[in-house]
């Protein structure tokens, strides 16, 4: 396993559950210091009224998080608080009141509230209308839980910074950038190798073609008083705030494209602030004045992808993919029998965005099923969804390559 954050760590203990000896490569001595870092991080919902890939990808994860993490709220890190998430705009609203027809008989799923509602759950005064709560949600403490993972199925995590894969003999070998570091010739060896670091998969050639985007955030920890320190439960809007741990509230994120650094910038601060006040002018009046120059936080990078959904599952071997499939330059409806070409025992997790917490449980769950050559989970037109395959494929179809 290559990646020691919520992806690699939950697919490493996906599959030591099922019989398989596991080793995590990290570049950090611990795990969960990249993205998967932050002292608090929610499970958001992002449900539609439509039967889309994204909404019905995200409600199946939710559904499976809202399980999965129930042992590590009993352990304290984080809380089922739930997740209260109101409206953006008017379009939102409108939405709001589709979904909630749709999962009407679902009230432990989803419930849509008032006004009066909304304060009640949360434990402050808000003035929106109306939100959509998800009682069976709430926040974790990432780094936390993937450190646990690892510790519970007895995972080792080697350290070593990973600048190449090769495949041969039947063996994958991974080569380290730095030749001081103490490994045995200077390499890793592993029958399967499954790809879970992020936007980093983009340093190695079997994975470069994949289509993700290195996407930084900063979140802001607001110090906690007795007005904020009141909140119950995630409300989540324009931005997202946390119930109070050890003193703040995380608050969040930003969204700076093609900006790479992790030093803390006041203006980031700034625009969380302003998200706050654009979710709800209940939170601004809560939270109280602030100086954004002297707030703490952090920052990282997220692994995105155009369609917004994860990448999950073998690898292509892209020029033979490439050539089984050419028939879609001409004709995007051809019927290919060909189930396309793929690196040997290569697979890949990752592009989750800002969703990992999310996400990471079930795509887990799936990938390691199918190296254990279980029976699917999910049907098949969702999990082609996620597919690694799938950018070439539609790419071929509009005569992009």
């Amino acid at each position: 396993m290559l990646g020691a954050g919520i992806a690699g760590c939950t697919a490493a203990a996906a599959l030591a559950r099922r019989g398989f000896q596991v080793k995590v490569i990290d570049r950090h001595q611990f795990a969960g210091c990249g993205a998967s870092g932050n002292n608090q991080a929610i499970i958001y919902p992002k449900l539609s009224s439509r039967d889309e890939a994204l909404p019905l990808v995200n409600l199946a994860a939710i559904i499976f998080a809202s399980q999965y993490y129930q042992p590590f709220w009993q352990q304290d890190l984080g809380a089922q608080s739930g997740v209260l998430v109101l409206p953006e705009t008017n379009k939102a609203v409108a939405d709001f009141r589709l979904i909630a027809e749709r999962f009407v008989n679902q009230p432990d799923l989803v419930k849509f509230c008032s006004n009066t509602e909304l304060s009640n759950i949360a434990g402050i005064d808000l003035q929106a209308q109306l939100g959509l709560y998800f009682p069976n949600l709430g926040w974790l403490q990432p780094q936390a839980i993937c450190r646990q993972l690892l510790a519970q199925y007895q995972i080792p995590l080697i350290t070593a910074d990973i600048q190449s894969i090769t495949y041969q003999d039947g063996q994958w070998h991974l080569t380290q950038t730095d030749k001081d570091l103490p490994l045995a010739d200077n390499s890793l060896t592993s029958e399967t190798l499954i790809i879970a670091n992020a936007y980093d998969c983009l340093a190695l050639e079997q994975t470069r073609f994949l289509p993700v985007t290195q996407l930084r955030g900063q979140i802001t920890h607001i110090p906690s008083n007795s007005h904020i320190g009141a909140l119950k439960t995630v409300i989540c809007g324009e931005g997202y705030i946390t119930p109070q741990f050890e003193g703040s509230h995380s608050c969040g994120a930003t969204y700076n494209k093609g900006l790479f650094t992790t030093q803390i910038r006041e203006a980031d601060h700034q625009t969380n602030l302003q998200q706050m006040a654009a979710t709800d002018k209940g939170l601004t009046e809560a939270i109280g004045p602030q100086n954004p120059n002297s707030l703490s936080g952090r920052a990282n990078y997220r692994c995105t992808t155009r369609d917004y959904l994860p990448i999950v599952g073998p690898v292509p071997n892209m020029p033979q993919l490439l050539e089984d499939y050419a028939a879609l330059r001409k004709d995007a409806r051809a019927d290919i029998s060909s189930l396309g070409s793929y690196r040997p025992n290569l697979f890949i997790h990752c592009g989750m965005g800002s969703r990992g917490m999310g996400y990471a449980p079930l795509t887990a769950e799936i990938l390691a099923g199918e190296i254990a050559g279980e029976e699917p989970i999910m049907e098949s037109e969702l999990r082609l969804a996620m597919h690694p395959a799938r950018f070439l494929i539609q790419d071929l179809k509009k005569k992009r390559i």
